[in-house]
């Protein structure tokens, strides 16, 4: 597989995390409990609680992209000889 010169391990979580930052629909718990904190008294801890919540799943669910393509990132295997005499005219 190709090696990429942009980047790396810590370019691909913040550019994933301006991503993560920017989907605010993710974040609508995080926003209840700041509403709450301010019309019902809700203490700012479970503000920040949610929020690292948040923020946490964000790497670690890009923890688990990038172990999976780093487990895919093995050589394809090496073509074999065709041993079969019906199809070896077929061969391209």
């Amino acid at each position: 597989m190709k090696k990429r010169d942009v980047g790396g391990f810590f370019f691909g979580l913040m550019f994933f995390m301006f991503f993560r930052i920017s989907s605010w629909m993710c974040s609508v718990p995080m926003w209840i409990t700041l509403i709450l904190h301010f019309t019902v008294g809700l203490p700012i801890f479970w503000f920040w609680l949610t929020l690292v919540v948040w923020i946490l799943a964000g790497v670690l669910r890009y923890l688990l992209i990038c172990f999976a393509r780093w487990g895919a990132d093995t050589a394809p295997n090496p073509p074999k000889e065709n041993k079969n005499p019906y199809s070896a005219k077929n061969q391209y």
